[in-house]
């Protein structure tokens, strides 16, 4: 059974159990390259057949006239960009992180930091950042503790429309100030061979007049978040984001929670000032050889 909240400290360590917001852990007083990673806010998990049937309904989407079918199928549009083609990047994180017991705030931390999303080999964005300042002050390399720490609000924030998954939820569309509202529910009476993974999901998406998501809160069941080490509760808002000339829909603000055992965690962080991921190279002459960086061979 996962254990939340509880925290221990040794000498040049302090390190956070695995828990159903995530973890993080920093080793002989600094952290492990200035990076802390912690486990996905959000799993995503399907099989051949859920694909199939998802896919087929989301067709039927789009040749609909049906206002619902319609924002599904843009929305649906919109996750599978960001599940597989948002590119790398990188964005200055803002990171409040505390520990309360009750309405008493037990334990917290704020921090900054360089957030980067980069694709990996297999496709999938991972997240790692590096640390800048740590309640205010600059990074001293100096271990600290993190009640709760999330990832995995990017690639994976709008995985409950992706056309995959639209099988797996109920959706309901209604009128909200300048847009639409969509509430989802996961799906009842599923067959037995289904490949969802959304036991007691429900949320709701806010759209702007173009149908474009503006917000999105989420919570799971007590037990899917043991299962899949999911925040119980989420919040996203988003705002578009310009990379390779690609509009993409970033989190720009994240808040999640978690409870233990008389505990609840609380993650927000703000993100700001994204940008594509570039990596650069310098060379250097070597030490004997005379050579100045514009006149090394090419």
């Amino acid at each position: 059974m996962l254990q939340m909240l509880k925290f221990r400290r040794r000498e040049g360590h302090a390190l956070t159990h695995p828990t159903a917001i995530g973890y993080a852990r920093l080793q002989h007083g600094r952290a492990r390259r200035g990076r802390l990673r912690a486990v996905a806010l959000i799993v995503y998990s399907l099989g051949a057949a859920g694909l199939l049937a998802a896919s087929a309904a989301a067709q039927l989407a789009q040749q609909t006239q049906d206002p619902l079918a319609q924002r599904l199928a843009h929305l649906g549009e919109e996750a599978d960009t960001l599940a597989h083609s948002l590119p790398s990047f990188t964005c200055t994180e803002s990171v409040q992180s505390q520990e309360l017991h009750g309405r008493k705030v037990v334990r917290g931390v704020r921090f900054t930091a360089t957030l980067r999303a980069q694709r990996d080999a297999e496709g999938k964005l991972r997240e790692s950042f590096d640390l800048e300042t740590v309640d205010g002050a600059p990074w001293n390399h100096g271990a600290f503790s993190i009640p709760a720490y999330v990832e995995g609000g990017f690639s994976r924030a709008l995985r409950y429309f992706a056309p995959a998954q639209q099988a797996c939820y109920r959706y309901t569309l209604s009128p909200d100030a300048g847009g639409s509202r969509i509430d989802f529910v996961a799906a009842p009476h599923l067959p037995p061979d289904n490949a969802c993974t959304t036991e007691g999901t429900r949320g709701f998406a806010l759209l702007d007049a173009q149908g474009n998501v503006t917000h999105l809160e989420r919570s799971v069941s007590p037990r899917y978040s043991r299962l899949y080490r999911e925040a119980p509760f989420a919040s996203i808002d988003f705002a578009p984001v310009p990379l390779n000339g690609v509009a993409y829909p970033l989190s720009r603000h994240i808040v999640a929670e978690l409870s233990g055992a008389g505990s609840t965690g609380r993650f927000e962080a703000q993100y700001s000032a994204c940008k594509l991921f570039t990596a650069t190279v310098t060379i250097h002459p070597g030490p004997n050889s005379g050579e100045t960086p514009d006149s090394l061979p090419h």
